[in-house]
């Protein structure tokens, strides 16, 4: 074989490795950091400091098993079967909305031999697969607004009124947000998407207007030190941990905020706990890690030129980059709280296990020969 081909691929698959090595870090990166984190939670509730960390460990492991199973998988039965995939997890939204575990006044866990599955998780994978298969069925007529756009707006609005029924309004937002931006990149008319950003902006300002918690929480989000002991509390805490940290941090385990102080320190407010401990270089490292990662990712998906795959790279970056970019703008009070975890950091085992499962789609939908490869996009960071 000619070595100026074989060249492209072996960089291209130096760049997978980096991506895996990577993420890999950032997990086990985050089970450090959430042993340390809900070690003093844990004892008092459970009567065990490790609880979590063994958990997670468990859920870690069982990611890794997804991973590598969904490397094997073919993506022609994915693309087969991606409607069914999407109305199973639609039906199981229906199923938990009514019949799911409550807890803090949401229904949005089954609970399986003691743990807790999410179905708005499954979505990452079923309603990414049908919008990839969408797209590229649709083609130019996604132009057209009654032929292209409605049909598909149909489907997201649906699942978005099972998620507000859960309630779980920011999944939802989040949904719709990463819906406009992937029809975006698959050329959707712009005007079109103007349309669904007002009735989008139009639906949320009457869901919170009506809802006597979501409004306090939007007050907290532009004001938290006006309820600094209820609504607002949570984002006090996070900024005062941010504070706390400054530049280089108090030092890892030294941390006060994860001693009761701010809730959700191990899944949510992750972040928080890391920019007290690591400061303000520790909280950049982890962000330009992301952006390393989300610029080889972007390269990979745009030498991509089968229509189905491409839409799948281009999702599960998406996917990322709109949560990677949430957790940390409400940890530091850029956007309204919203229980979104950081991916691979914070602790959860739906979330991690569906997320190396979005990795290992990933990988599988960008295989060496399944991709044209530009060598001078992947030369390089």
């Amino acid at each position: 074989m000619d070595k100026r081909l074989e060249q492209p691929n072996a960089g291209l698959k130096s760049k997978r490795r980096f991506i895996f090595i990577s993420i890999l870090a950032l997990t086990l990166f985050g089970v450090l950091m959430i042993y340390e984190s809900s070690s003093v939670y844990a004892f008092k509730v459970y009567g065990d400091p490790a609880y979590f960390l063994k958990r997670q460990i468990l859920f870690f492991l069982f990611g890794l098993a997804a991973f590598f199973s969904t490397l094997f998988v073919e993506i022609d039965f994915l693309k087969r079967y991606n409607k069914e995939f999407l109305l199973f997890t639609i039906l199981t939204l229906v199923v938990v909305a009514f019949f799911g575990q409550k807890g803090g006044g949401a229904r949005r866990w089954f609970s399986l031999a003691g743990f807790n599955i999410q179905p708005s998780e499954i979505l990452k994978v079923t309603f990414l697969l049908y919008c990839a298969d969408y797209c590229q069925r649709k083609g130019n007529t996604l132009r057209n607004i009654k032929n292209g756009l409605i049909p598909l707006g149909v489907v997201l609005a649906s699942v978005c009124i099972l998620l507000i029924l859960q309630p779980d309004l920011g999944t939802a937002a989040f949904w719709v947000i990463w819906a406009i931006f992937f029809l975006f990149i698959c050329n959707a008319n712009l005007r079109h998407l103007a349309i669904v950003i007002g009735i989008g902006l139009l639906t949320a300002f009457f869901l919170v207007k009506f809802s006597p918690y979501r409004a306090r929480r939007m007050t907290s989000y532009f004001n938290p030190f006006a309820d600094p002991q209820g609504a607002g509390f949570q984002l006090v805490q996070s900024q005062i941990a941010y504070g706390e940290g400054g530049l280089c941090g108090v030092g890892f385990g030294e941390g006060r905020q994860k001693l009761s102080f701010l809730p959700a320190s191990h899944t949510d407010f992750v972040f928080s706990i890391i920019a007290e401990e690591f400061g303000l270089w520790g909280v950049l490292g982890i962000m330009m890690l992301f952006f390393i990662l989300f610029h080889i990712m972007f390269f990979i998906a745009r030498a991509q030129r089968d229509g189905f795959k491409s839409g799948v790279l281009w999702g599960i970056i998406l996917i990322f980059f709109l949560e990677v970019a949430a957790n940390i703008g409400v940890s530091c009070g850029l956007f309204p709280t919203k229980g979104l975890p950081l991916p691979f950091i914070s602790y959860g085992g739906s979330n991690l296990v569906v997320h190396y499962i979005l990795l290992g789609l990933f990988f599988n939908a960008s295989r060496v020969d399944n991709c044209k490869v530009n060598h001078e996009d992947l030369i390089g960071l």
